[in-house]
C-alpha cells in the first residue's frame, strides 16, 4: 500500500500549512496583474513584466472521485514557486481546481490566530489543511472522506448495501460478507425481511437436516455408477460457485461454505460414529445429496433474494428521477442509524454533506466571511478589487467573454446530458438573444446548500414555471460572474448513478447536468493557446495493477524528439474488466491522445495508482489517503524542478526546460502559420472575389454589429481581406517558403472547433 512508513508523519515534517510557505511575491504589485494587462507591460516595465512571466502557470486536473486526495499537496508543492492564473478540471478535479483557485486567492488574506477544528485557514497552508484533516482523525473520523457522501434518506438502503460491498479485513476491519447480508436484510419491509430471513436460516441448516436424514448407510443401495458421478459433479459445481464467491468476497466467501462445511461434518460423524456401516456407494451418494442440498438451497435462496430485491429496487429504477436519478444529493444531511452500522456505514462525526462541506471550505480557502459564497467575479476580479460596492457591468461582462482579464481564471467541465454536448463552466453570459437558463430552488434543494440557493435567488423570477414543480416559479441563474463556484462544482461532480446530476432550466425544459468525466475527464487543452506564456501543468491519474513502487509511483515524460511510448493497459481476463476498457477508451480516448503531444505531454505529471486507491474506494484509511497525498507532493515537484531550476535534463547554464516548452511551442506554432500561408496563396483565387464581388444575403445578417441597411450587401472589410490574402502569399513565398530542418515526432492537426 504505503511506499513511506509513517506518511502522516511525513506530511507534517513538510510544514506545508505555514502560510509563509506561500508569500514569496506578496509585496510585488505585479502579483494582481491579469495576463493581459501584464501584456501592456511587455515593453515599458521589462523585469516586472519577466518576472510575473516566470512566476505564472496555468494547471489542470484530472477527474477521479476519491483520487481526488492527490491534489492538494501537488498543489501547494506547485505554490511555493508559482502563482496560478488559471485552473480547470473535471469532476474530483474540479473540486481541486476550484480550492486551488479559492487559496490563490486567500494566498495573501489575514490569517486568524485560531481555527476551529474541521475549518481550515485562507491560501495554500488551508489546502495542506484540508490533507490534515482527512488523516488525523481516530475511531469513525478516520473515515471522514466517505462520510462526506451522504445519501437521499429514500435510497439509504440502497446506499447501506453499496457501502457493504466496499468492506473489507484489511481497511475496516470488517467482513464483506456478514456486512451485505446485514444490508440486504434490512433493505426490504419487514415482511420481506422475515421471509428473507427465514429463507436464510432453512439455508444455514438445510445440509446439516440432509445429513441428519439420510445418513450414508441410507443409500447403500445406490448404484456406484450414478452415485459416483452424481458426487463428482456435485463437488465440482459447488467448488465452481465457491471460486466465481471468492473473487467477490475473498476470505468472505468461507462463510458461503459454513453450511456446506456443517453438512459433510455432519455426515462424516452419522456414517463414522451413530449411523451404521457405509459402503462406497451410499458414502459418495450421501455425499452427492448433501452438496447438491447445499447447492440447491444457495440458488434457490440467490434467486429469491434477486426476485425481492428486484420487486424493491423496480420503483426506484422506475422512478428514478423523482430520486434525481442519484443516491447522494450533495447537500442533504443524513445521520446513520444503528442499521445502517452494521451494514458498515460509519458512525457520524458532525462531518457535513459533501456540498456544503465544500462551499464552506472554499470560502476558508478565499479568506471571506461565509455570508455570500465565494464567485466567479470575484476570482475573475481578484482579491484586490474587494467585494463590496458598485461594479462596473460593462467591465463585467467584459471579464465574462475575455479570459485574459481575469486575475484568476477557473474553468471546469460539464455534461449536458439533456443536449448530449459538454459545456465549459461558468456558462456564458445571456446576450439578450439567446435563450436564459433559469433553476427551481426546490430542484436544487439538497443537491447544494440553502446559503447559496439564498443567494442565487437575489436574481429575479422568470414567468416560466417548473415542469418537475409546477407550483414553483423558475428564476433566472445568475450572470456568470455571480455564479457561485461552489453550483459549478457540483454541477462537473456528478459521478452517475451516485451522485445526482444538476437540473436547469431554459425554454420551459429540464436540462440535466452530470459529471464532467462523461466528455473530458483531463481537459488539457483548457488554456491553451498556439504561442503559451507559460506551461499549463497537467496531473493525471493512472491505474496499474497490483502495488505502486516507489521508484514508479510518478512519470513525467521527456520533452524530447524522441516519439512517445504508446499507451498501453492490460485488458485484464474477464469480461468486466473487458467492458471497462471499452468505456475507458470511449471516455478518454481524445484526451489521451491530445496529452500524447509534443509541447503537452513533457508539462503532465503521471500519478499511479495501485489496486484498491482512489477511484470509487471511499473507505481509504488515512495511511493511505496521506500516501496518495505524498505522491500528489512528489508529482509537483518534479514539475517545479523540470520548469523552474536552470540547467537541468541537458539545458545551457541559465536556461530551463520553461525556455525549451516554449521553443516546442514556436516550433509547431509556426508549421501551422506555414500551412495556412501556403493555403492562402494556393487558394486565393477561391477567396479573394468573395471578399469584394459576394452579394452577402440578409441570412447572414447575424455576423453584423449593424444588420440595418439594405440586402444583399457587399462585405465591407473587403479591402482589409485581400491585404491579408496578399500578406499570407508572401510570406508563403519568402519567410514560408520552405519546410524548417527536421519535423516534430507528432503533428497535431489544426482544425475549427465549436465552443464547449
Amino acid at each position: 500500500m504505503a511506499n513511506s512508513t509513517d506518511p502522516i508523519s511525513e506530511i507534517a515534517e513538510l510544514d506545508l500549512d505555514d502560510p509563509e510557505n506561500y508569500t514569496t511575491h506578496r509585496a510585488e504589485q505585479w502579483v494582481r496583474w491579469s495576463p493581459n494587462e501584464a501584456d501592456t507591460h511587455a515593453t515599458d516595465e521589462t523585469g516586472d513584466y519577466r518576472r510575473f512571466v516566470d512566476a505564472s502557470c496555468d494547471l489542470t486536473m484530472r477527474g477521479g472521485t476519491t483520487s481526488g486526495v492527490i491534489y492538494p499537496l501537488a498543489v501547494c508543492s506547485l505554490a511555493r514557486r508559482y502563482v496560478f492564473r488559471s485552473v480547470g478540471g473535471a469532476s474530483a478535479g474540479a473540486i481541486a481546481a476550484s480550492a486551488t483557485a479559492a487559496a490563490e486567492y486567500g494566498r495573501f488574506a489575514e490569517q486568524p490566530d485560531t481555527v476551529p477544528e474541521g475549518s481550515v485557514r485562507p491560501g495554500f497552508a488551508g489546502l495542506a489543511g484540508l490533507i490534515r484533516w482527512m488523516v488525523s482523525g481516530t475511531g469513525a473520523q478516520r473515515w471522514r472522506l466517505v462520510q462526506l457522501f451522504q445519501p437521499n434518506t429514500a435510497l439509504s438502503r440502497i446506499y447501506r448495501v453499496l457501502v457493504a460491498l466496499m468492506q473489507s479485513p484489511q481497511t475496516t476491519g470488517r467482513n464483506r460478507l456478514t456486512c451485505v447480508v446485514a444490508a440486504l436484510l434490512t433493505a426490504v419491509s419487514r415482511i420481506a425481511g422475515v421471509v428473507l430471513t427465514l429463507l436464510f436460516l432453512g439455508w444455514l441448516t438445510a445440509p446439516f437436516a440432509m445429513a441428519m436424514a439420510a445418513p450414508p448407510a441410507g443409500w447403500n443401495d445406490a448404484r456406484p455408477l450414478v452415485a459416483g458421478l452424481a458426487a463428482v459433479a456435485a463437488v465440482a459445481a459447488a467448488g465452481w460457485l465457491l471460486r466465481v464467491a471468492a473473487g467477490w468476497f475473498r476470505l468472505g466467501s468461507l462463510v458461503l461454505a459454513v453450511p456446506l462445511a456443517a453438512g459433510v461434518l455432519t455426515l462424516l460423524l452419522r456414517g463414522t460414529i451413530a449411523g451404521g456401516p457405509a459402503n462406497a456407494a451410499g458414502w459418495m451418494a450421501a455425499t452427492a445429496a448433501v452438496v447438491t442440498c447445499w447447492l440447491v438451497t444457495t440458488l434457490a435462496v440467490g434467486a429469491a433474494f434477486a426476485v425481492i430485491y428486484g420487486r424493491a429496487c423496480r420503483p426506484v429504477l422506475a422512478e428514478a428521477e423523482r430520486f434525481r436519478f442519484g443516491i447522494v444529493p450533495g447537500a442533504t444531511p443524513y445521520r446513520p442509524t444503528p442499521v445502517d452500522r452494521l451494514a458498515g456505514v460509519p458512525a457520524s462525526t458532525g462531518v457535513p454533506p459533501l456540498a456544503t462541506w465544500l462551499a464552506d471550505r472554499l470560502d476558508e480557502l478565499a479568506g471571506l466571511d461565509g455570508e455570500r459564497a465565494l464567485t466567479f467575479g470575484d476570482l475573475w476580479r481578484g482579491p484586490d478589487a474587494g467585494r463590496d460596492g458598485e461594479r462596473d457591468p460593462a467591465v463585467l461582462r467584459n471579464l465574462a467573454t475575455h479570459s485574459g482579464d481575469r486575475v484568476i481564471n477557473l474553468a471546469l467541465m460539464t455534461t449536458d446530458l439533456s443536449a448530449g454536448r459538454p459545456f465549459r463552466l461558468p456558462l456564458a453570459a445571456w446576450d439578450g438573444v439567446g435563450d436564459r437558463w433559469q433553476f427551481c430552488p426546490d430542484c436544487l434543494d439538497g443537491i447544494v446548500g440553502e446559503r447559496v440557493i439564498r443567494q442565487m435567488s437575489t436574481e429575479g423570477t422568470a414567468n416560466d414555471r417548473c415542469p418537475r414543480h409546477p407550483e414553483r416559479v423558475l428564476h433566472w441563474l445568475p450572470d456568470p460572474w455571480d455564479m457561485p463556484v461552489v453550483l459549478a462544482v457540483r454541477m462537473s461532480l456528478s459521478l452517475p448513478g451516485l451522485i445526482c446530476p444538476v437540473p436547469l432550466h431554459r425554454l420551459g425544459r429540464v436540462h440535466w447536468f452530470s459529471d464532467g468525466g462523461i466528455t473530458s475527464n483531463f481537459p488539457i487543452h483548457f488554456f491553451d493557446a498556439l504561442l503559451p506564456r507559460w506551461p499549463t501543468f497537467g496531473l493525471n491519474l493512472h491505474s496499474v495493477a497490483g502495488k505502486v513502487d516507489a521508484v514508479d509511483e510518478v512519470f513525467l515524460p521527456p520533452q524530447s524528439s524522441a516519439e512517445p511510448a504508446p499507451p498501453w493497459s492490460a485488458v485484464g481476463a474477464g469480461a468486466a474488466d473487458f467492458a471497462g476498457r471499452i468505456l475507458n477508451t470511449f471516455l478518454g480516448w481524445r484526451d489521451t491522445m491530445q496529452s500524447a503531444l509534443p509541447g503537452f505531454r513533457g508539462r503532465i505529471a503521471h500519478v499511479r495508482q495501485g489496486d484498491g486507491e482512489g477511484g470509487t474506494n471511499l473507505f481509504m484509511p488515512p495511511e493511505l489517503i496521506a500516501e496518495l497525498a505524498l505522491r500528489g507532493y512528489r508529482a509537483g515537484e518534479q514539475l517545479k524542478v523540470r520548469f523552474s531550476i536552470a540547467g537541468t535534463d541537458g539545458e545551457a547554464p541559465g536556461f530551463t526546460q520553461t525556455d525549451r516548452y516554449r521553443w516546442l511551442r514556436m516550433r509547431l506554432a509556426l508549421r501551422e502559420y506555414r500551412e495556412i500561408s501556403l493555403q492562402a496563396a494556393a487558394r486565393a483565387p477561391l477567396y479573394r472575389e468573395r471578399a469584394t464581388k459576394y452579394p452577402i444575403p440578409e441570412a447572414l445578417a447575424g455576423w453584423f454589429a449593424d444588420a440595418a441597411g439594405g440586402w444583399p450587401r457587399q462585405e465591407p472589410h473587403g479591402p482589409a481581406i485581400e491585404k491579408t490574402f496578399d500578406g499570407l502569399g508572401e510570406l508563403a513565398d519568402s519567410h514560408l517558403s520552405e519546410p524548417f530542418d527536421g519535423t516534430a515526432p507528432v503533428n497535431p492537426v489544426l482544425r475549427l472547433t465549436p465552443p464547449e
